[in-house]
């Protein structure tokens, strides 16, 4: 059975998320540019579970982390208008779980752009800095997953 398609018009509330995500992507980018410049030619690209690095590698092959990540929180934030798409555990009906939804898929674009730029200072600053630590890119994702449980709970309640 085929998902309801759901129309989403412009809000005040996605101008909103859409206007601060742009200015964050940018100010992420800014950043990255600027931390790359800095950057000695090999840094830590990898690190295990307790947060130490494990491998390294040129400071660009960082860009291709971050490329991604940016990316994916474009189209994070752009799934917000074509709900039916948003693959979640919730059975989803009424128009509350629905905003739900949407409003999840905008939250996680911005967790998204901070690890982005979470992965970039990690890497690229951190790394130039003693003795980096994925502790904050684990906390970040720490919170992306906190993001997705309490939604879906949210969700699942407003039916």
């Amino acid at each position: 059975m085929k998902p309801e398609k759901i129309k989403v018009n412009r809000t005040l509330e996605g101008n909103i998320f859409e206007i601060v995500f742009l200015v964050l992507l940018i100010a992420v980018w800014v950043f990255i540019i600027l931390a790359l410049k800095k950057a000695p030619d090999v840094v830590p690209t990898h690190f295990d579970a307790v947060g130490h690095p494990t491998s390294y590698d040129s400071k660009y092959s960082i860009l291709f982390v971050t490329v991604l990540t940016s990316i994916g929180g474009i189209i994070m934030l752009g799934s917000a208008y074509y709900p039916h798409t948003i693959n979640i555990p919730v059975k989803v009906k009424t128009p509350r779980q629905y905003l739900l939804a949407i409003r999840m898929m905008r939250v996680l674009s911005l967790t998204l752009l901070a690890l982005t730029a979470t992965i970039a200072y990690t890497s690229l600053v951190a790394g130039t800095h003693g003795e980096p630590s994925a502790i904050p890119i684990l906390a970040i994702v720490g919170v992306m997953f906190a993001v997705i449980v309490i939604f879906n709970v949210l969700i699942y309640k407003a039916s």
